[in-house]
């Protein structure tokens, strides 16, 4: 795509995105205990953190010097939820983490920011030359680590306990401060104070290992439970594009890189040209990492991105082409083992994995995932969290219709339409010398942000707990209910309230457990609550949810606000990782 394409692409995406409005997270930077309704279990004391967009209106809010109309790009924030059931209550509190991004875009609301989707309102002149600015900036970069710890925005996943590279030296101090960490799609990652979650530094996977210098690396890392080693990768741009897997110790002191993938290595003994993916997560076993590289790819590979200044309209959904399941050993002295086509798919969220042998002594990989046919996703989340109040909300504000934007755009429908979750799915990997083949099955639909019992990870696992998307109604809005799903009958069981959207449910294994059932445990979910009666008597809660039975045990009212959070992870009260994303 040319530069004055894009222009013209940008103008139809910003007429898409003009109806959204976003509010901002109200900050809470002094703690505050909230009572609970119910009881937290006696078992359930620790942190839970959890991360999202928060910030949308930038500068005075009343003046609004710069407004994000993207859901993805709001300015991110840390939640931190402290659960104590001595005393029957959670301590939370939050902080934006992008301070130095704020003033940035207030002081000039031109200046040369890359987003996910959110495209600024700039004139074509200015356009040109941030374009310019982006191609310089690749060769007079600073480095992460010597930036204002603020100055950028990383907020997908949040971890604790991440090993930091051993050059930062210990990380100990008198408040009792632990290391929590910050991710997302791109090379970069922060570091916050574990308590009041102010930003500490920013740093890149090259601080590990100069050899992981690539652009791009995922949000969602993978951890070996048993080892704690973490597992991730990063993808350059280019003629000659490359993605770079890796491992890295649990005390960040020793890095190996398992595999360079310049091309694919199909079953038959063929090679293809590998295409730079969008990949948000991906899949560990004991003895594999499972990259998938699905159709939805960085255009001109990567170039677009700098054209742009906006990933999402950088990408293309390549028709008529298999998504491949890249399988790499985990032992770097074999590398990468396979590519294998499998019907074309695109995946946010995976969920367990593992490996095993068949009769015959050929190695087997089972992967859960919620899975997408198509590209169209890309510009459904425009509005994630801008939830409908009543059926039908965007079609009357669009004048009786939802938006087309102008058709397809690379294969990728722009229409702001409703908004739709992917099919949980299994998929098979099974391969020997010379043949292989990956194959698939739906278990069910409508489902994200797949969760199971952690303790497990690696190893065969029956339930998986999300989120389903439940339309508006004439009278409540349109939300997320949590479910349970039985991998092994396809049973679904369902805990739903009228009007509340609950995020991603994180699984609290039992620790006390005399049944050792795999679903014996808790599930945390930060849910916005959208009144029927306006956006001023919303607010948002901590809901605790037995996992077995999927009734509600506890809730805290947390504010008289809305927040979108993605992701979250929970350490006890010793802050050992219990539940990690």
């Amino acid at each position: 795509m040319g530069f004055i394409e894009y222009i013209n692409l940008s103008s139809r995406i910003r007429a898409l995105q003009s109806l959204n409005k976003f509010p901002n997270t109200t900050e809470v930077a002094n703690p505050i205990w909230c009572p609970i309704e119910g009881s937290i279990p006696p078992w359930v004391n620790g942190i839970l953190y959890r991360t999202g967009p928060g910030k949308y209106n930038l500068g005075d809010d009343k003046k609004k010097q710069y407004v994000i109309q993207h859901a993805f790009d709001g300015l991110p924030f840390v939640h931190r939820f402290e659960l104590s059931s001595e005393r029957q209550a959670v301590r939370y509190n939050n902080r934006l983490i992008s301070d130095a991004v704020e003033r940035r875009l207030v002081a000039d609301p031109n200046a040369n920011e890359i987003f996910f989707g959110h495209i600024p309102n700039l004139s074509t002149w200015r356009s040109f030359t941030n374009l310019l600015g982006r191609i310089a900036g690749m060769a007079t970069s600073t480095r992460k680590s010597e930036m204002d710890p603020s100055d950028d925005t990383v907020g997908v996943t949040v971890t604790p306990n991440f090993p930091l590279p051993s050059k930062f030296g210990s990380v100990a101090n008198s408040d009792n401060d632990h290391v929590l960490v910050t991710k997302t799609d791109a090379n970069i990652l922060q570091q916050v104070h574990s308590n009041t979650l102010e930003p500490k530094r920013l740093f890149d996977y090259g601080e590990y290992d100069e050899r992981l210098d690539g652009i791009l690396s995922a949000a969602h890392h993978q951890r070996d439970p048993k080892t704690e080693d973490i597992f991730n990768f990063s993808i350059n741009f280019g003629r000659n594009p490359a993605m770079k897997v890796f491992r890295i110790d649990s005390t960040g002191k020793e890095t190996q890189v398992l595999a360079t993938i310049r091309e694919r290595l199909l079953p038959e003994g063929q090679r293809s040209t590998y295409l730079p993916a969008y990949v948000h997560s991906f899949w560990l076993t004991e003895n594999y990492v499972i990259i998938p590289e699905s159709p939805l790819h960085y255009a001109n590979n990567g170039v677009d991105v700098l054209v742009h200044g906006a990933v999402a309209t950088a990408m293309a959904w390549k028709e008529d082409s298999p998504a491949y399941l890249h399988i790499i050993s985990r032992d770097p002295s074999i590398g990468h083992v396979v590519s294998l086509p499998v019907d074309p798919f695109f995946t946010f969220h995976t969920g367990n994995a593992w490996d095993s042998l068949d009769s015959d002594g050929n190695p087997v990989i089972d992967m859960d995932c919620c899975a997408f046919s198509n590209g169209d996703i890309l510009y459904q989340i425009n509005r994630y969290g801008d939830m409908e109040r009543f059926a039908g909300e965007y079609k009357k504000a669009h004048n009786g219709s939802y938006p087309n934007g102008a058709g397809k755009q690379r294969n990728i429908s722009l229409a702001g339409g409703p908004f739709q979750f992917g099919d949980l799915r299994r998929y098979r990997a099974t391969w020997s010398k010379n043949t292989g083949k990956a194959t698939c099955r739906v278990i069910a639909k409508n489902m994200e942000f797949p969760r199971f019992a952690p303790q497990l990870a690696c190893q065969k696992t029956r339930y998986l707990w999300g989120c389903q998307h439940e339309d508006a109604t004439a009278t409540h809005s349109e939300r997320f209910s949590l479910i349970k799903v039985d991998t092994e009958t396809g049973d679904v069981i369902k805990y739903d309230r009228e009007s509340t959207m609950f995020s991603e449910p994180v699984f609290v294994p039992n620790p006390r457990s005399k049944t050792g059932d795999e679903d014996d445990g808790a599930l945390l979910s930060f849910a916005n609550v959208f009144d029927p009666r306006g956006p001023s008597y919303d607010r948002c809660i901590l809901s605790i949810v037995n996992a077995s039975t999927m009734q509600e045990i506890g809730r805290c009212n947390i504010g008289q606000f809305v927040t979108n959070t993605f992701h979250g992870s929970y350490v006890d009260v010793d802050f050992v990782s219990v539940a990690i994303n």
